[in-house]
């Protein structure tokens, strides 16, 4: 098996974890698809993820321009089937197993 190039990322389940994982991929450079239950809980997720790269710019660990950049590089959906084109998905969904087993047969028509 070859190694793959990973540019397009998909991160299911945007609460703690999974929005830290997104933040950690939007500034290394890599275009993120979150995907959130509903639109509400992505704005969620948008506004900490901003909050903390401010955090950062506020630090001057991170310029204004690289915040702006890399949240260009977040996009939210509620839909699921917007992770097909995903070179990598990771999954951070509720810690319930029927959550996860029913995410990952759904998750299983999209990729290949």
């Amino acid at each position: 098996m070859a190694a793959r190039d990973v540019r397009r990322l998909g991160v299911v389940g945007l609460g703690a974890m999974g929005a830290g994982i997104a933040q950690l991929a939007v500034e290394a450079g890599y275009e993120v698809v979150g995907r959130e239950v509903s639109d509400e809980l992505g704005e969620k997720a948008r506004e900490r993820i901003a909050h903390f790269l401010q955090r950062k710019v506020d630090k001057e660990q991170l310029g204004a321009g690289e915040r702006e950049s890399a949240l260009a590089r977040l996009s939210l959906t509620v839909d699921l089937g917007e992770l097909g084109g995903c070179d990598l998905i990771i999954e951070a969904v509720v810690e319930e197993l029927d959550a996860k087993q029913a995410l990952f047969v759904e998750l299983e028509k999209l990729v290949d």
